[in-house]
């Protein structure tokens, strides 16, 4: 699992200011992220898995502050996940079932982990902030919402590659290549049914609540992404607010559930639904920027796929105000012989930058809605996935 998760948090260079605030003798408390800067493990030598921040109050500089990979300080949380999600799956099915093949087939842990990485750093940081660290029950029930969480994702995975006739996922043949579409369906649906079964563990009406939000939000999603806005002023505001229910919703509900969780206020959970919101619509940016300028080898899947599918995405949006020719082009989903090529042409000439912008427009907005809670390390680290959402190449 460790190794799993190394891609996505390390080697990455450059510095970004958080919005990582704490209040001391009146003075604002500011963390600068040197994301991949080098660090000095236990036994002296320099270790890429530790990143630094410099703590500022006021105006001053202090000593920088050891910043530790997602994928080290929770190891122990994620050591087991997928382990877990397969006894899960299998426990109500014989061994050598068809169906725990397919359901299972996924949960390799080959993919980025990230939405529970986002649920447990959110959990732990508000445990902090709410002086419940100790609690076992309650990290237990947090560590089950972000089980929960990978499980919707991928379940969401299975049935968008039956929708989109994808042929590979994660460098590999596809779940819908490997058994029938119509086998697949039932897998993805299996699998969420499951969820239903451990959102219930939780035992909480209100997390009960708010995870249930997310399988109505992946319906909407999917069925905006089949239509198409003809009112052209009205395009991107559909683009974000699909990008919200196919992305964003999962992780910010599962943010706010894990505040809810530690007992944190209603106004400080709302703004963990925030960090999740606007990290989750950051994460959907820069994944359709990357359609366009990362290779096939290295997403996994074809790249220029949303063009193939007649999809729309911020590049070309954006490209919109430079090309006016191409709200035609969207409007029939680049249907005809060339709109693909000329889409794609445009998007990298005038859109790429532009959609990378609001990306970090939104990493930024995810921190500052946790500002208000305490210092620790689970909160820099919150702040330190804002960046690498944001710079990450695959």
């Amino acid at each position: 699992m460790r190794r799993a998760l190394q891609p996505l948090y390390r080697g990455i260079t450059g510095a970004i200011q958080s919005a990582s605030h704490a209040q001391t003798s009146g003075q604002t408390v500011r963390y600068l992220t040197g994301a991949g800067a080098k660090g000095v493990g236990s036994d002296g030598k320099q270790d890429p898995t530790i990143h630094t921040q410099k703590r500022l109050i006021g105006s001053q500089a202090l000593e920088e502050e050891p910043v530790l990979s997602p994928s080290l300080i929770l190891e122990t949380d994620l050591r087991t996940m997928f382990s877990e999600i397969h006894m899960e799956l299998e426990s109500e099915l014989s061994k050598d079932s068809e169906l725990k093949n397919m359901a299972t087939y996924y949960f390799d842990g080959k993919g980025k982990a990230l939405r529970p990485v986002i649920a447990l750093c959110i959990g732990h940081a508000f445990n902090a902030h709410t002086n419940q660290e100790k609690n076992a029950d309650l990290v237990k029930k947090q560590r089950l919402v972000a089980i929960i969480s990978e499980m919707i994702h991928t379940a969401s995975l299975i049935h968008d590659d039956i929708l989109d006739h994808a042929e590979t996922r994660r460098g590999r043949a596809s779940v819908n290549t490997v058994w029938t579409p119509a086998k697949s369906t039932f897998a993805g649906d299996y699998v969420l049914a499951v969820c239903s079964k451990l959102i219930a563990r939780t035992n909480n009406q209100e997390v009960i609540t708010l995870l249930s939000n997310v399988l109505t939000d992946l319906v909407h999603g999917e069925l905006m992404q089949m239509q198409n806005k003809k009112e052209e002023d009205e395009r991107f505001q559909d683009y974000i607010d699909k990008s919200f229910n196919k992305t964003a919703s999962l992780m910010a509900y599962s943010c706010q559930a894990n505040a809810v969780l530690s007992g944190a206020t209603k106004e400080e959970c709302n703004s963990a639904f925030k960090y999740g919101k606007h990290i989750g619509i950051s994460f959907q940016l820069v994944d359709d920027l990357l359609d366009f300028v990362s290779s096939a080898d290295l997403l996994g899947k074809p790249a220029a796929a949303d063009l193939q599918l007649g999809l729309a995405t911020a590049p070309v949006l954006f490209a919109c105000k430079k090309f006016p020719e191409l709200n035609q082009l969207i409007s029939r989903r680049f249907s005809e012989p060339g709109d693909v090529e000329y889409a794609y042409e445009c998007a990298i000439k005038s859109g790429l930058e532009e959609t990378r912008e609001l990306a970090r427009n939104h990493s930024q907005e995810a921190m500052d809605n946790l500002a208000g809670i305490k210092d620790s390390l689970f909160k820099r680290t919150l702040a330190h996935l804002c960046h690498t959402v944001t710079t990450r190449i695959k």
